[in-house]
């Protein structure tokens, strides 16, 4: 038993999960059936599925962070669920992804990430009619890819393109597969529960090795450990409990190792890290994360520190090269959750975190391979040279290292150079001992991705610049790469290239000063004080950092704009001694920046679109300020301008009155002077008195952030609302000051401070001075084009964000209740009510239904329950909307009854409806009364059919055909005109009934086959469904009413087998889902615009409910700000519920919450009427009570501003008509308010003196 006393580095390896600040929130993703991670990551990009299909894919930076919007940009090229996805080990921007419709692509991600969707990919590669499962790289040969579809195993060569290996020996799906770390051969696991060693170099068959593996047909993976003999699969054994089993292939029919863990469903995605021999095993649908550490001996798994968090969706490791090895980050894990990206970082206690532990980071594989595709298929085997994570040895310090080399053109292009070079040298074994990455364009992600390029000799350690003759091969290969670095260098380096021949002819016999004109060209850095790299090569070892928590030693940049160093080595922070000096920092860590320069504007600004105004504006600015590249490289920065009165300082104005534009210097000034936050100061430093204080900017809370960008930024103004309930912000416009106004404003004394974009300061006081000018329609278009809603930064606003879901008091319950069915079928919402009484069906033979008055709340008598005998089951059954003593009950011999509830309720169970109309021979689903004709019924029968009546006088008058399945739902369009079906066979149907039996429209709907519900939504435009996915996750779709191929969005719920129950809000665009059984009712605001479903505050009862119905808008009390109205069904009781808005003035008439409202609590046209086609639209009343004032009247009085006078004669004095009438506007301001001269101090006692001078 020594194993349990031998020391491991790893052992106590802790899970630090971050906060949710620093993870990337607010994402939209589904639960996939996959054989893939639905996750990657390379050194620089992450990459996981999107949305709820799964068809499309977000591909973000690794350090990114923060609430994502659903419009951000995305790779959509495929048209079914992406089934895997993985990056090049040699190329940070290189994606492949697979998917169901049979394709692999290549996509390239630039430098910087998307800026804008994909669906154009670099190459594609098909299976042939076969769904793809795995894609992924070689580990060694550089352009090599491979992908498995059913049977079989596939290898690509990028360099031109075509398949070079196809081998279709394996009887049923490969559900995974693995490379060997030296890439000789290959590991599937497959649904014949085997498992391979696969060689496709081999003569004759490549499956080398078979052994029986996990006993299931559920999923398998497989992962090779490293360069070992070994390999590790995991799986689901007879019993369905899951396995982990180790296998040495030289002796493979036996496991080595086989552990059980438990019976869950998820498969146990194997992460593994061969330098520290770290297993991660991360479950689909599971909460946990294991940590295990594998040996070489029994008991070969040793149990480490487990995570326990969100529900997992898929995982991946971070490689190792961008991990922060200066805290002792050994390695990370990336959680993908239904709407997170968590990243999670395992760290190694240590007492200090000043130096670099070399003993816990061994050398690790490169990012440089010699070997191409065409050799390695050749029997050319070669390591990929190895490389160390010390701070010290490498050229960017702890930064994390990024290799990319350009689209696929590029990398193509890249190839042919490499094996050029290594036939022109011959020598192609001492290349690969070097560990220089020449052939690389290498970017530093701290230095604001300047470019590194490895053929540039002034890299090169020993510090001589080597001659032509020395660097570059001899004959017709030399002049092929030149050709080539000419063609395809980025910009950067052709500028560098062009920068070093000037420097070399100008000056030959010195190459010192070329190499230090040469480093200080690439040493150019932004405005902010990032670090600066010397050309020259050389480092120093890191610097120690303080002893601070685990979770604030992270590395510093130069606090000051003057400040380099020569390598970007973290630097400590200032020990604080002094007790009185320490002020703990609460809550939220604030924002901080590597660079001197952060403004509000900068943090939270919208990058401006390339070619808008802004960036055309800077173009015409004084040729004479000197830029830096910060300038050059971010035309959306956002600078303070500060615009001050006659007697402060005068900015520097031309002839013609327009402010010149500021250099950089002089807005670095202005900034410093205005900003009350320290220049060097960082998260982890102690924060001065002045920082603490209510109102600086560093204490300023998110909401107050947000109230001040509203009011600095532009609202854009659309032709039409964006919903019923619009947005309306004011709109703020920076204007040059006149003359005659500055005169009119001359001893005011406060200061404005207005957030404008650089270079539109010019342009706004151009258009100031030439007033009499008509703008010209460049400008306009420039000037619409430049517009932003403030949306796209923090989300959509809606009035009715924070609505409150309110229960009745108890006296207002009915309550006792007894023998509920259970039995009711899916498609009836199994309660109704109207404003005097509700129906709730009852257990028992004979298909009773009970009565309820809600004029008689309270506790119900024991004994019989007074209720209506129908005979046969319940089907479904809806009250009348025009007459509350009138209810239809469809029951399952095809009969509607017609029952009428006399006033005062039920005192005895009856028997006797007022009328029977035999509908269809087979069972009804489901009974709907028209929405604005009186009289007029929809019935839905197993026989897949749908008629209309005419209750008058019991005759059938449409019929409607076209559906293949069972009907799930209709809902009637707002206008009456049209209704929409959901089917099982997965289709949405409109349907003009007076004009054809068959539907005029058809679309796509929900897969899932439990059941669906419909609704319209935005008066006619848009169709709400709820249904479920293949996996049975309640979903809700908002589509077009004219166009149903797809889904406008898809917003995901839960795993839950009751149906959503939608109930739409048509004044406030609101809807309410919930479902039998659950105990919250979700929110949510249908928008014409993207996201189009906006969740608002959800409502979470007290206990479950069986049944929810809505009230017509006539009964809510807006007085209290009420804007639904709702009775709750539980098991026992019946309870009102009642959604209002907070709203401060609500004594008032909220009229911006309560627009015109249609009638539809009485009859707009009769039956008779509606089949002939008189059509008529439902009038529209004003929900205001007599005697109640408006919001809007009391709001309009201060929000006017005084006009100021149109010519300059009048000397800026106001009329005396002006000054009556706003003492007038005071008085009848100040009647409605209540206000005191008393201050909250006055009652206070004072301090001594003394005290004061102390």
């Amino acid at each position: 038993m020594a194993w349990r006393f031998k020391a491991s580095k790893y052992k106590n390896a802790a899970p630090i999960v971050p906060k949710a600040e620093a993870c990337v929130r607010e994402i939209c993703v589904g639960s996939y059936q996959t054989y893939g991670n639905n996750i990657a990551a390379s050194g620089a990009f992450m990459a996981f599925n999107w949305e709820h299909t799964g068809s499309s894919v977000a591909v973000l930076p690794l350090d990114d962070c923060g609430r994502k919007s659903k419009t951000m940009p995305l790779l959509h090229g495929h048209t079914d669920t992406v089934t895997d996805l993985k990056f090049s080990p040699f190329h940070d921007g290189l994606l492949a992804t697979a998917s169901q419709d049979c394709l692999v692509k290549i996509w390239h991600i630039p430098e910087k990430g998307l800026e804008q969707s994909l669906s154009d990919p670099e190459a594609i590669f098909s299976h042939k009619q076969r769904r793809v499962e795995t894609v992924g790289f070689h580990p060694t040969a550089d352009g090599l890819m491979y992908s498995t579809a059913a049977g079989c195993v596939a290898l690509f060569d990028l360099s031109t393109q075509k398949e070079i290996f196809s081998n279709n020996e394996h009887p049923e799906v490969i559900q995974s597969a693995s490379w060997r770390e030296d890439g000789s051969v290959l590991a599937t696991s497959c649904k014949d529960k085997n498992v391979r060693i696969f060689d496709p170099r081999a003569a004759g068959s490549p499956i080398q090795l078979t052994a029986e593996s996990h006993q299931s047909i559920k999923d398998s993976r497989v992962v090779w450990l490293g360069n070992q003999h070994r390999i590790l699969t995991t799986g689901f054994d007879a019993a369905r409990l899951r396995q982990v089993i180790i296998r040495d292939v030289r002796n493979f029919n036996t496991p080595e190792k086989t552990l059980e863990l438990d019976c869950s469903t998820g498969i146990l995605m194997p992460l593994f890290d061969p330098d520290t021999n770290m297993l991660f095993l991360a479950g689909k649908g599971d909460t946990t994360i294991n940590y295990l550490e594998i040996t070489d001996k029994d008991p070969y798994l040793i149990e480490g520190l487990r995570h326990t968090g969100e529900q997992t969706k898929g995982a991946c490791l971070v490689p190792k090269r961008a991990l922060k090895v200066m805290e002792a980050e050994v390695n990370r894990v990336l959680q993908l959750t239904s709407n997170m990206v968590i990243p999670i970082m395992y760290q190694v206690p240590r007492k200090t975190y000043r130096d670099f532990h070399a003993d816990l980071y061994p050398e690790t594989t490169g990012y440089k391979t010699e070997l191409v595709a065409g050799e390695w298929l050749n029997g050319s085997n070669q390591a990929v040279p190895k490389m160390s994570l010390d701070p010290a040895k490498r050229e960017h310090g702890d930064e994390p290292i990024i290799i990319h080399r350009g689209n696929l053109s590029d990398f193509v292009k890249n190839l042919e150079n490499q094996r050029a070079k290594s036939n022109t040298t011959g020598k192609p074994n001492q290349q690969a001992k070097r560990n220089d990455n020449e052939h690389f364009v290498m970017l530093n992600k701290g230095n604001n991705f300047e470019e590194k390029n490895g053929n540039d000799n002034s890299n090169e350690s020993n510090g001589k610049k080597s001659t032509p003759s020395q660097s570059q091969p001899d004959g017709e290969c030399s002049e092929l790469i030149r050709k080539f670095e000419a063609k395809y260098k980025v910009d950067s380096e052709k500028e560098k290239a062009h920068a070093y021949a000037q420097s070399h002819e100008d000056d030959k016999e010195s190459p010192t000063e070329h190499e230090h004109s040469t480093g200080s060209s690439e040493e150019v850095s932004s405005s902010g004080g990032l670090d600066n790299h010397s050309a020259s090569g050389s480092h120093s070892p890191p610097k120690p950092m303080p002893r601070t928590s685990r979770n604030n030693s992270l590395p510093e940049a130069s606090d000051s704009a003057g400040e380099s160093s020569s390598t970007n080595t973290p630097r400590p922070r200032p020990r604080t001694t002094a007790a009185s000096a320490y002020k703990p920092r609460l809550g939220p860590k604030p924002f901080s920046s590597t660079t001197g320069d952060v403004s509000f504007d900068k943090v939270f600004a919208v990058p401006l679109a390339p070619g808008s105004h802004e960036n055309i504006s800077n173009v015409g600015q004084d040729s004479g300020v000197e830029m830096t590249p910060a300038q050059g490289a971010k035309p959306d920065l956002i600078v303070e301008i500060e615009i001050k009165k006659k007697h402060e300082r005068e900015p520097v104005v031309s002839g013609n009155g327009v402010q010149k534009s500021l250099t950089t210097s002089e807005r670095r000034k202005i900034f410093e002077q205005n900003s009350e936050s320290s220049e060097n100061s960082t998260e982890g430093e102690d924060r001065t008195d002045a920082d603490l204080r209510r109102n600086c900017t560093s204490r300023s809370s998110f909401a107050e952030r947000r109230r001040i960008y509203e009011n600095r930024s532009k609202s854009q103004v659309d032709e039409k609302p964006q919903s019923p309930v619009p947005l309306r912000r004011e709109h703020s416009k920076v204007e040059p000051l006149k003359p005659n106004q500055q005169q009119q404003q001359g001893n005011v004394v406060d200061t404005k401070r207005i957030s404008v974009p650089e270079g539109k300061l010019m342009e706004e006081h151009r258009r100031g001075n030439g007033a009499g000018l008509k703008k010209s329609a460049t400008e306009a278009a420039f000037s619409a084009a430049s517009t932003k809603r403030t949306s796209t930064v923090f989300g959509k606003v809606s009035k009715f964000r924070h609505l409150k879901g309110t229960p009745g008091h108890k006296s207002t319950h009915i309550e006792n209740l007894r023998n509920l069915s259970r039995q009711i079928p899916g498609e009836c919402n199994g309660f109704h009510a109207n404003q005097e009484r509700v129906a709730v069906p009852l257990s028992g033979p004979g298909g009773k239904i009970a009565i309820f008055e809600l004029s008689r709340p309270g506790r119900l008598p024991d004994g019989v329950i007074p209720s209506l005998v129908n005979g046969s089951n319940i089907m479904d059954f809806q009250w009348d909307p025009f007459d509350a003593q009138r209810l239809a009950v469809a029951c399952d011999d095809g009969i509607v009854k017609i029952w009428h509830i006399e006033a005062g309720g039920l005192s005895e169970p009856t028997n006797t409806p007022a009328g029977e109309l035999t509908a269809h021979l087979d069972k009804i689903y489901f009974i709907r009364f028209h929405p604005l004709a009186a009289d007029v019924l929809l019935t839905a029968s197993y026989d897949m059919t749908i008629k209309l009546w005419d209750l008058r006088t019991m005759t059938e008058k449409c019929s409607l055909s076209g559906h293949t399945d069972q009907i799930f739902d209709f809902a009637w369009s707002p206008c009456g005109r049209l209704g929409a079906t959901v089917c099982k066979d997965g289709k949405i149907r409109v349907y003009n009934p007076r004009k054809s039996e068959t539907p005029i429209r058809e679309g796509n709907g929900p897969v899932g086959t439990r059941g669906a519900r419909i609704t319209w939504a935005l008066d006619g435009h848009y169709i709400v469904c709820t249904g479920f996915d293949k996996v049975s996750e309640r979903q809700i779709s908002v589509y077009n009413a004219q166009k149903l191929s797809a889904p406008l969005n898809t917003a995901s719920l839960d795993v839950s087998p009751s149906i959503l129950i939608p109930f739409y809000d048509e004044d406030s665009s609101t809807l309410f889902v919930t479902g039998k059984g659950d105990s919250t009712i979700y929110c949510y605001e249908i928008t014409d615009e993207e996201p189009y479903i906006c969740p608002l505050s959800h409502h979470r009862c007290t206990s479950l409910h069986q049944g929810l119905s809505f009230l017509t808008k006539n009964h809510c009390d807006v007085a209290s700000v009420e804007f639904s109205k709702a009775y709750r069904l539980t098991n026992t009781t019946i309870e009102p519920l009642s959604f209002t808005v907070p709203r401060i003035k609500s004594e008032l008439f909220q009229d911006d919450l309560f627009p015109p409202t249609r009638i539809t609590w009485s009859a707009t046209l009769s039956s008779e009427d509606w089949f002939a086609s008189n059509d008529k639209a439902a009038p529209k009343v004003t929900l205001k009570p007599e005697g109640m004032e408006t919001l809007s009247s009391i709001q309009q009085v201060p929000a006017q501003p005084v006009k100021k006078p149109d010519h300059p004669q009048f000397g800026g004095q106001k009329s005396e008509y002006e000054i009556n009438k706003q003492q007038e506007i005071q008085k009848s301001v100040s009647a409605r308010m209540e206000f005191t001269t008393k201050l909250e101090q006055d009652d206070m006692e004072g301090v001594d003196e003394n005290e004061w001078q102390e």
